[in-house]
């Protein structure tokens, strides 16, 4: 309904028509009113829809596997949501930063994280479906069994996961189809039990098979012997670790005993919990992914800094440190130079091996905090002028690759953890490497010579000559880093 309003100057020098009838004053005044009473109805804007992803960046979907796999899985989340402002129940609290290459947007506006948690023992997702983050996760992506793997590859391989499998791979088509582009599909697990080693072997290995373009992360956590009451973990890790040797990407250890000693030097926990240790491989997997949840300056996305990381497809298990660590604010200065120099310290390392003894590759630093570009390039300059960081002759590329994400480091409250305002998350290809698996391959033939409790694993269907295989192809892959260090 449109209202005009005449003006009575132009009135009068227009004039009147004649034989025009004069209305009465008292009608037009009601009528003007009248007009005056009509208000414009208001419109409500409509809530502007949520942004795209960065056209950069494509979706990572996460497999977390087995006990260990599930509950540190759960750590990381946990912190991934604080992150990006998200509350336990996928709501959102303040939203930092776009966090679709993460979670997947319901159509009430909550997010879901892109993640299966799976375990052929049906105990753990069951306390999860009670905990603070029922209601985050879709039930649709807990998938559980109903009996344990018994800390045999065997039978997760081809026992109780073999028919578990194929309902994760049912339900992981699903979540790739919910991906505008995927990037790739990370596996949380542990190798020295029967679920995550068995069991995540057999999803690997389809999984290569049917995205055999996407890129596979492999996060590992590995049992010490001083910290494991399993005997045959050195078979699972040793058997797991061949399976998919020429099928992942990149594989990250985190060994067990290493992080406690963390706790206990670096946060003064003395006898740290298994919520402790999980805390920290969260806080490093954050720091890992930055580049793929976060925009910043100096920013490469995982397949590129895996593509420098890597430099032959089998030499693909980088030392992993962050810095820095601690539970105070004691001295700790916000120069991005401290964190770097500490993360080249094994104290900061998830396997705790000397790299001075061996000789880098490639190293890829992601930078945290309210940096410039500027100050990393003299971090960097710094560390190539003071730090003796001995290298092979036959470098292809620069052996330094970083990023920088300007979110301040975040710490899960009541985690013992204080964050500071810089952080460095590192990943060294290093030769020195081939000590943890000259040292897992020495427990392993100790078994093996002895041929004790082999019936466990041919009694779920594996042939004996396997454990012979996996020898020798781990005993070649010791063998390469050898040759490509004395190059």
């Amino acid at each position: 309904m449109y209202i005009y309003f005449i003006n009575k100057k132009n009135e009068k020098k227009l004039g009147k028509k004649k034989g025009a009838k004069k209305k009465s004053g008292k009608k037009q005044k009601k009528k003007s009113k009248k007009a005056r009473r009509v208000k414009p109805k208001k419109v409500e804007p409509e809530p502007p829809p949520p942004p795209p992803p960065p056209p950069s960046q494509g979706e990572f979907i996460w497999i977390h596997i087995g006990q260990a796999g599930v509950q540190i899985g759960l750590a990381c989340w946990e912190l991934f949501c604080l992150e990006h402002g998200i509350n336990p129940d996928g709501t959102v609290k303040e939203l930092t930063t776009n966090s679709t290459s993460m979670f997947s947007l319901t159509q009430d506006n909550s997010y879901v994280p892109r993640a299966l948690i799976v375990d052929t023992d049906p105990s753990v997702i069951d306390v999860l479906k009670s905990g603070n983050f029922q209601n985050l996760f879709s039930y649709e992506n807990m998938i559980s069994g109903k009996e344990s793997a018994a800390s045999n590859y065997a039978a997760g391989f081809y026992g109780v996961g073999k028919k578990l499998s194929s309902k994760v791979m049912d339900q992981l088509a699903r979540l790739a189809e919910d991906c505008n582009s995927l990037q790739g599909i990370a596996v949380f697990r542990s190798i020295s039990g029967g679920t995550g080693s068995g069991m995540g072997s057999r999803i690997i290995e389809t999984i290569r098979n049917t995205y055999p373009n996407k890129t596979i992360i492999d996060l590992n956590v590995c049992s010490s012997s001083e910290f494991s009451n399993i005997i045959v973990e050195p078979y699972n890790t040793a058997l797991t670790t061949h399976h998919v040797l020429d099928v992942v990407n990149c594989s990250l250890l985190f060994d067990n005993k290493s992080i406690y000693d963390i706790c206990g030097s670096k946060l003064d926990l003395l006898q740290p919990t298994f919520a402790n240790i999980n805390s920290i491989v969260a806080l490093v997997t954050s720091g890992i992914t930055l580049s793929l949840r976060f925009e910043g300056s100096m920013m490469r996305n995982i397949s590129e800094l895996l593509a420098n990381l890597i430099p032959q497809p089998r030499l693909h298990f980088p030392l992993i440190s962050y810095a820095p660590i601690t539970n105070y604010a004691r001295s700790i200065s916000s120069a991005s130079t401290q964190s770097a120099v500490m993360s080249f310290d094994s104290d900061y390392q998830m396997i705790k091996i000397d790299p001075r003894l061996g000789k880098y590759l490639s190293i890829c630093m992601m930078f945290r905090g309210n940096l410039k570009p500027t100050n990393i390039n003299t971090t960097i300059a710094f560390l190539q002028r003071e730090q003796s960081i001995p290298v092979t002759h036959n470098l292809n590329s620069p052996l330094f690759k970083f990023g920088l994400c300007n979110l301040l480091p975040i710490a899960v409250p009541d985690s013992g953890i204080f964050a500071p305002s810089t952080a460095t998350t590192t990943l060294c290809n290093n030769t020195i490497i081939k000590q943890y698996w000259m040292n897992t391959m020495n427990n392993y033939n100790k078994l093996l010579t002895k041929r004790v409790f082999l019936h466990h694993y041919t009694e779920e269907g594996m042939d004996e000559a396997t454990f012979d295989a996996a020898n020798g192809n781990i005993s070649k892959l010791i063998a390469e880093y050898e040759e490509i260090e004395s190059s």
